[in-house]
């Protein structure tokens, strides 16, 4: 009885989680005359994929480009993610493993720096990127990511660091080894899974941030997904079919991603909890 309350308690907690994206995907498939059917049906009654068409076809506007828009989304989130984890491996490693003056005031720093909300940072960003003449520049609105992901990628990847024994990297200096080769042959190979879920999201970061890119990025084909998709909410009328059908493109990465590296995110997600 109680197995089966613990499944039926799942059971409804998958209901809430997925119906969005359900829901996205249903409607999707609707057209125009349907999205606003009552009662709303999940299964439409007559399938259309003109909202995929629009999407991939660039719906007869020539300031439309799908395929680019992606390709910047690519671009900034991998920038995002290979510069935040350069940045953030060492910093990680370094406050896991040495004591130094100012060490604790770091860790304050990068505590109180999640509490903040990115909109509060985005007028000093964007006069800064003015000044470093990278507004309307991937570049530029990767590097504004870089500085929100370092500081969570830092104290995640300690987490992982912290569950590795400090007598390995004590065995490997007693065999001769450096400090840089004690972190990059002996500690990082064990630290994999942790790399896969803070690489996973910082990634995420870059892939999804609508309000920063919205503010840097003025040029259409410097657009980024999150507002090329948006561009389909006019003023007087909304074309959801489309927009939910571009969430579905948006939404296939993350998904993929989850997919391929779930057994070192499942393990990196338990990993970093425990000191032993």
């Amino acid at each position: 009885m109680k197995r089966s309350l613990i499944y039926i308690g799942v059971i409804i907690v998958l209901l809430f989680t997925l119906f969005p994206f359900i829901w996205m995907v249903s409607t999707s498939f609707k057209p125009a005359g349907e999205v606003y059917a009552y009662p709303p049906r999940i299964i439409p009654n007559e399938p259309s994929v003109a909202g995929y068409k629009n999407i991939l076809f660039s719906n007869g506007q020539s300031d439309f480009n799908f395929l680019r828009w992606a390709w910047n989304s690519f671009v900034v989130s991998l920038l995002t993610t290979i510069f935040s984890m350069l940045i953030a491996l060492p910093g990680g490693y370094a406050l896991s493993r040495y004591s130094f003056k100012g060490k604790q005031t770091i860790g304050y720093i990068i505590l109180i720096s999640q509490v903040l909300p990115g909109s509060v940072m985005i007028i000093p960003f964007y006069f800064l990127m003015g000044k470093l003449h990278l507004l309307n520049t991937l570049f530029g609105l990767a590097l504004a990511y870089i500085t929100f992901a370092v500081p969570f990628c830092t104290w995640m990847i300690k987490g992982f660091f912290n569950a590795i024994p400090n007598t390995l990297d004590e065995s490997a200096i007693v065999e001769g080894c450096t400090m840089f080769q004690v972190f990059s042959r002996v500690i990082l190979p064990l630290t994999i899974p942790g790399i896969a879920v803070t690489s996973v999201f910082s990634f995420i970061t870059g892939w999804n941030e609508y309000i920063f890119a919205s503010v840097f990025m003025k040029s259409y084909s410097k657009w980024t997904l999150s507002l090329g998709i948006s561009s389909f909410q006019g003023q007087y009328t909304t074309d959801w079919s489309t927009i939910m059908a571009g969430s579905v493109f948006i939404a296939l990465p993350i998904v993929f991603l989850f997919l391929v590296l779930q057994k070192y995110l499942i393990s990196g997600m338990t990993a970093g909890a425990v000191k032993q």
